[in-house]
């Protein structure tokens, strides 16, 4: 368990003072009061919630951390929620978030799992629009990267980190961002011609492609933006790195005997 700790450690670049406490035997988890996990409600196929009515969450990210949990032996309650409002409880201890990314901001604060899956970022653009020639194939110069989106205005959503690098490319003004409530807004805004393209994930672009009926309409650069990996987090006051590392070893079990990769694709198609 001591190990697991370091290597999360290591794996997240967490401060050293972080590294040596979890390198030391973490506390027992407790089964009396398990915290509240939330989840963003507006996140299709990673997170959403399925009905205005709906208290619970559905899509990849809730599944997952359900069957985790199962395993672990604990039961929370776990809740879809506005972004903003996921954000504010974690940075006040009131909960866990589960579908964030790691930023340098984000480690002074919080505790992290080791990643339970990874999304791909992707230039969307308009279907009669070029793609332009450092995104056209999966792997290329990463240097061409973000000077491929100069000039761009493109939709992100409001509130959203894109990780440190693609949120250093936009504050520098390596694209001209404008926001949105939702990846479903910047779709159809993009497939309406009234943005150059949008930041969108992988599976999030198939997923409304699909459901918006955006597949004629739209295009999704081949080489992705950047790809960052999915951590289930704790405000690091809240105490909860022995669950947090219980967490991983659920996962990691669950990567061995397929079940993480069933639930995925029973997520994708919508069951």
């Amino acid at each position: 368990m001591a190990m697991l700790g370091l290597a999360a450690c290591l794996l997240l670049a967490a401060p050293a003072g972080q590294c040596a406490d979890d390198a030391r035997q973490p506390g027992p988890i407790s089964h009396s009061a398990p915290p509240t996990i939330l989840f963003d409600e507006d996140q299709p196929p990673y997170a959403y919630r399925p009905s205005s009515e709906s208290q619970q969450p559905r899509g990849i990210y809730p599944e997952l951390a359900a069957e985790a949990f199962r395993r672990m032996g604990l039961h929370p309650a776990m809740e879809p929620a506005p972004w903003a409002r996921a954000m504010a409880a974690l940075d006040a201890g009131r909960a866990g978030v589960c579908g964030l990314y790691v930023t340098g901001q984000r480690l002074l604060r919080h505790d992290f799992s080791s990643p339970m899956f990874e999304e791909h970022l992707h230039l969307v653009i308009p279907a009669s629009a070029t793609v332009p020639a450092a995104l056209a194939t999966p792997t290329g110069a990463a240097s061409d990267t973000f000077a491929a989106l100069r000039g761009m205005r493109l939709g992100v959503v409001r509130g959203w980190s894109y990780g440190d690098a693609l949120d250093a490319a936009r504050a520098s003004g390596a694209f001209t961002a404008e926001e949105a409530g939702s990846e479903a807004q910047n779709m159809l805004k993009v497939a309406g011609g009234r943005l150059d393209g949008a930041i969108v994930s992988r599976e999030g672009a198939a997923w409304l492609q699909e459901r918006l009926g955006l597949t004629r309409l739209v295009t999704v650069a081949p080489r992705p933006l950047a790809v960052m990996p999915v951590h289930l987090a704790f405000r690091r006051q809240a105490g909860q790195r022995a669950l947090l590392r219980a967490f991983d070893a659920a996962i990691r079990e669950m990567r061995a005997d397929g079940t993480h990769r069933r639930i995925v694709e029973r997520a994708l198609n919508g069951q």
